[in-house]
């Protein structure tokens, strides 16, 4: 009787097998429009940098070979950003961060005031005459409070990390993107969070880890004061990494703050943050 049950299974799995349960299906996909990408993140005490690129079809062959950044970059655009009373015109040049490593296509030589509360206006003609526009403004500067490192009751090999900042504004809400990495600062973070002060119960907010880091590691630790479409932004970029990972998942179209006749997608941002490093000790 125990040999049956078992045989059972078996013969039933045999005979599916057997049957061609796969049918192939064509599916016509309109064809893809590229769109003009900007990302712009401005950044107290350094230049002025723009990254302006096009977009790829999901199934567009994507090679990274010595005609890269020819296929991907977008060249000979007008770019100018205006600010508290002055229009500076970016050049169309490569320049690089290395720490983390960040490539920019537009630059000018003059710094990010780091004054909150000004207006930035970006315009882009493109050399087909289409044009993108974006807006921002520099948010307030929110130091980080206090780094506490607590070691597990359980197992004191092995630390967690308490970030404390204080909401700037209480009543009024604030968005925040906490950046920890381990180790590097060009390494892909550790933890990526977004919030905003509608979590906080007092008036001082709590980033925290699990116990997950041992005596004499690093971490740097950046906590950023972002507008809300910054926030938005990020988190559909987010949802759409996470929707091309998951065959199930719903497409999450990308939230821009940039517009114009050109129809681009991407982000023109002030980034007001501030950095820690902790070296994890006892």
């Amino acid at each position: 009787m125990n040999m049956l049950k078992n045989i059972l299974p078996l013969a039933l799995l045999a005979l599916l097998a057997a049957c061609n349960l796969t049918k192939e299906v064509e599916i016509e996909l309109p064809e893809y429009e590229r769109q003009p990408v900007v990302e712009c993140y401005l950044e107290p005490g350094k230049p002025l940098r723009l990254l302006l690129t096009q977009s790829f079809g999901y199934f567009d062959p994507f090679g990274l070979d010595s005609t890269f950044l020819q296929k991907t970059l977008l060249d000979s655009a007008l770019v100018t950003i205006a600010y508290d009373g002055r229009v500076d015109t970016l050049k169309n040049q490569l320049a690089f961060d290395f720490s983390p490593f960040k490539i920019y296509n537009y630059v000018s030589p003059n710094l990010t005031p780091a004054t909150p509360g000004i207006e930035y206006r970006l315009q882009i003609l493109l050399k087909n005459g289409q044009e993108i526009t974006g807006e921002t403004t520099m948010m307030p500067f929110v130091p980080i409070d206090s780094i506490r490192v607590e070691f597990s009751p359980d197992l004191d090999t092995l630390a967690r990390i308490l970030t404390f900042i204080s909401d700037p504004e209480p009543g009024r809400e604030n968005y925040f993107r906490r950046l920890l990495n381990y180790a590097a600062l060009d390494s892909v973070p550790d933890q990526d969070f977004l919030t905003s002060d509608r979590i906080a119960q007092t008036p001082l907010i709590a980033f925290g880890t699990g116990y997950e880091l041992a005596e004499g590691d690093t971490v740097y630790n950046t906590v950023l004061h972002i507008e809300k479409a910054y926030y938005d932004y990020v988190e559909s970029v987010q949802l759409a990494v996470f929707g091309n990972l998951n065959p199930f998942a719903q497409p999450s179209p990308i939230k821009s703050n940039v517009h114009g006749s050109a129809n681009p997608i991407g982000i023109f941002t002030g980034l007001m943050y501030d950095r820690k490093m902790t070296i994890v000790k006892k």
